[in-house]
């Protein structure tokens, strides 16, 4: 009986941080120009105002423990406050300036997982990440492991929306979705919506940008007329299963 054949071990690599590495360069080669002291615009204002009522009205103050994943230079951790925050990101001149500023913050590639233990914080914060990361759905599972299973616990991020309709007809022109080379995933508001409520029991949304922002007495479609969302996911679901290949 012939050995079953084997891959020759010396062509592999045998360096586990190499992809991280490849992920961390490219981001700080893409925010080279980056302010990462600066509000990037005015809707940061909008979001953090929204999440503070969000983490009051739940109960939350100073004793709590709250994780921004993807913190870049803390802009956000201070906008925001209210709870002890810690912060991780994969961009190492992000998190000297982070540092630089009193955040407590370490290095961390997110790509895939997030490498915090089982139920450690109160809160966790992703502002314009999800869209950066290949599979949301294994992100948002791992922002439901590290919450605390109580209704207290919140899930607060942003994400642009890439099927509103002026974005349909730009496809329908031969124009790309996003001109944002780093988006690799595009969410309609309906998918959004489906990923959060699986995990969690309670999502109150905020519009920032789009027709539905400007008329918000017409009952206009978030799905079609908004380009910009905001949430607060509450109450981590107990036991819940996994994504079909379907549910999507």
């Amino acid at each position: 009986m012939s050995a079953e054949p084997e891959f020759p071990d010396e062509l592999l690599l045998h360096d586990p941080g190499h992809g991280a590495r490849l992920v961390g360069e490219f981001y700080e080669q893409y925010h080279e120009t980056v302010d990462y002291r600066a509000i990037c615009n005015q809707q940061e204002e909008q979001k953090t105002r929204f999440c503070r009522e969000k983490l009051k009205a739940l109960g939350h103050d100073e004793r709590s423990l709250g994780l921004e994943v993807g913190c870049r230079g803390g802009v956000i951790i201070k906008l925001v406050g209210l709870i002890r925050w810690l912060g991780v990101d994969i961009d190492e001149k992000a998190l000297e300036v982070a540092r630089a500023s009193g955040i407590a913050c370490t290095t961390m590639d997110f790509t895939f997982g997030i490498g915090c233990r089982d139920a450690s914080f109160d809160a966790v914060m992703m502002t314009e990440v999800l869209e950066h990361l290949p599979f949301p759905s294994i992100t948002v599972r791992e922002v439901h492991r590290i919450l605390k299973p109580r209704p207290q616990s919140l899930f607060f991020g942003s994400v642009p929306l890439d099927y509103h309709l002026h974005r349909r007809w730009k496809v329908m022109r031969g124009k790309r979705l996003s001109g944002d080379q780093t988006h690799v995933h595009h969410f309609s508001f309906r998918e959004l919506d489906q990923l959060l409520r699986f995990y969690f029991e309670t999502v109150d949304y905020l519009p920032l940008t789009g027709t539905a922002t400007r008329y918000p007495r017409l009952p206009l479609s978030y799905n079609l007329f908004v380009r910009d969302m905001a949430w607060v996911a509450s109450a981590p679901r107990s036991n819940v299963g996994r994504w079909g290949l379907g549910r999507m």
